[in-house]
């Protein structure tokens, strides 16, 4: 056999050889890393554009939380916190505190659920409220949520996720109406 068929061959003999499978990057990975690197406290700055408003509105803040389910918003300069923990938010501003049950506002607890689930790194609990879908690399990954309850889905279009590695960086909400809410991380999450 000459050197030339000798390499032939064993390209069609290296072409046989199955190769060890690329290990695959998925959510539950993506969501366990996230769990283990989240800090209690991180700062937000936050975009809304509204559809009626010519001018998007702006904020900045700071959210904390606590596994499994202990969220709090602050918002800056305003004295107004939202705080979720179980299935009721505590709104308090101005003097005033009330309470609302996530159950009667299905929309207000996917959204609840989207920040709380991911933080506790809980794969199952985001998938009860939302078709998961994730794209990109470890080193970018977009996280891509659409509601699973009708009703919901008339409030929420979608919610994505980004991020680099264990570090949470944007928070992009789109809404039925054409509404879009961009939350930006700062500090890593």
């Amino acid at each position: 056999m000459t050197s030339g068929g000798r390499i032939k061959l064993f390209l069609v003999l290296w072409a046989l050889v199955p190769l060890p499978a690329a290990a695959q990057w998925d959510a539950a990975q993506l969501l366990a890393a996230l769990a283990g690197a989240v800090p209690e406290r991180i700062a937000y700055s936050e975009t809304r554009r509204l559809a009626y408003l010519d001018m998007p509105l702006t904020s900045t803040g700071e959210l904390e939380f606590r596994p499994p389910d202990w969220l709090r918003r602050s918002v800056q300069g305003s004295g107004e916190s939202y705080v979720i923990t179980g299935d009721a938010v505590r709104i308090e501003g101005n003097g005033a505190r009330r309470e609302v049950p996530l159950d009667l506002h299905p929309a207000l607890r996917a959204f609840a659920e989207s920040l709380r689930a991911t933080l506790a790194g809980d794969l199952p609990r985001l998938q009860r409220y939302f078709t998961v879908e994730l794209q990109g690399s470890e080193p970018a990954w977009r996280l891509h949520l659409r509601p699973r309850d009708a009703s919901v889905a008339s409030v929420i279009q979608s919610i994505e996720l980004s991020g680099n590695g264990t570090t949470l960086r944007r928070i992009e909400t789109r809404e039925a109406g054409g509404d879009v809410t961009i939350t930006e991380l700062k500090g890593g999450a």
